[in-house]
């Protein structure tokens, strides 16, 4: 039985398992990270937790396979922007590679995530898979004939930054009407505060008496997606307006997907999806709407199975993976 660790570094904390080819985990732990513009110091901690999985692991490691925040030159270990660390051009693999005396293997978060649900979720009995995480950014992590699919410069899958007609919000990518303005957990809270300031003026008896109020506790600004998605369960006129759109618009952001890729399945991911069949329903009712009839039933459209830890195993299957490649042996 092989073993590698399996690293998904995200803008707070760091988690790193030791899994085998079957994605078992057999060991796990995590550091904080929390570091900006600091290169050698995310390299330092990055190192701590390999070496601190490693000197507990039960089993032999034969590789490393790391998922990282932002567009990644995975080739060269380069990460070409990552807004939450605040790095541009950076070389990982090389002060990492010093420090860790294992063969290293790096990608997108994203798309580790994806090839995780790929290789051991929900999408392990197909090969044309697209895994669409729903959280504080919408993206797209396509997986085609068991490979992932990257582009010619790292930046493929970035559905959240199609623009979407008629939304007019600014994103964070410098653009207006994103889809991801609306269909990620920030648009869904935004969308469900600015419905609620707008009903607290019309009507505030009402307005302050509703299942969203109460969940925030008459504080706007704290308005989360699950919230939103609570006041739904509860019959919050507001929230359900609010969230009927984000489905409408995820939606019709996957048919364009399911449209251009043709996957034989689509997992939707990210802490969104925690709503269950409130989410799933009206969105497979608005790809339905929107996508082609032929490409559309040929179409799965579900829920992910790994939650959190779809990324560290996705970094696993990577290691695995490559390994495999460098090896000259069959793929996962």
């Amino acid at each position: 039985m092989r073993h590698v660790i399996g690293l998904d570094v995200g803008g707070t904390t760091m988690k790193g398992a030791v899994m085998d080819e079957n994605g078992r985990i057999l060991l796990r732990a995590a550091k904080e990270t929390k570091v900006h513009n600091n290169l050698p110091i995310l390299i330092e901690r990055m190192a701590a937790l390999i070496k601190e999985l490693r000197d507990q692991s039960p089993v032999p490691i034969e590789s490393v396979g790391i998922g990282f925040p932002g567009p990644f030159d995975a080739e060269n270990g380069i990460s070409v922007h990552s807004p939450n660390f605040q790095l541009h051009q950076a070389d990982l693999r090389t002060p990492l590679a010093k420090l860790v005396e294992l063969p290293l293997f790096f990608e997108n978060d994203l798309r580790t995530a994806a090839l995780g649900e790929a290789t051991f979720g929900a999408g392990r009995k197909v090969s044309h898979l697209i895994f669409v995480p729903l959280g504080t950014g919408v993206g797209a992590g396509i997986v085609n004939g068991g490979k992932l699919v990257r582009g010619s410069h790292g930046f493929a899958g970035e559905i959240g930054h199609v623009r979407y007609p008629g939304l007019t919000a600014p994103c964070n990518c410098g653009k207006l009407g994103c889809v991801e303005t609306v269909a990620s957990a920030t648009g869904i809270a935004r969308l469900a505060r600015e419905r609620l300031d707008k009903e607290l003026d019309a009507n505030p008896r009402q307005a302050k008496t509703s299942p969203l109020f109460t969940l925030c506790d008459g504080q706007l600004e704290r308005i989360t997606a699950e919230q939103v998605a609570t006041a739904v369960e509860q019959g919050d006129a507001v929230a359900t307006c609010a969230w009927n759109e984000a489905c409408e618009v995820t939606g019709w952001a996957l048919s364009v997907l399911v449209n251009v890729c043709n996957p034989q399945l689509v997992v939707i991911g990210g802490g969104v999806c925690r709503a269950g069949e409130i989410l799933l329903a009206p969105v497979q009712a608005s790809v339905q709407k929107y996508a082609m009839d032929v490409v559309h039933q040929q179409t799965k459209i579900v829920l992910a199975e790994l939650g959190a830890d779809a990324g560290m195993l996705g970094a696993g299957a990577l290691a695995l993976q490559a390994t495999n490649r460098e090896q000259g042996t069959v793929k996962l």
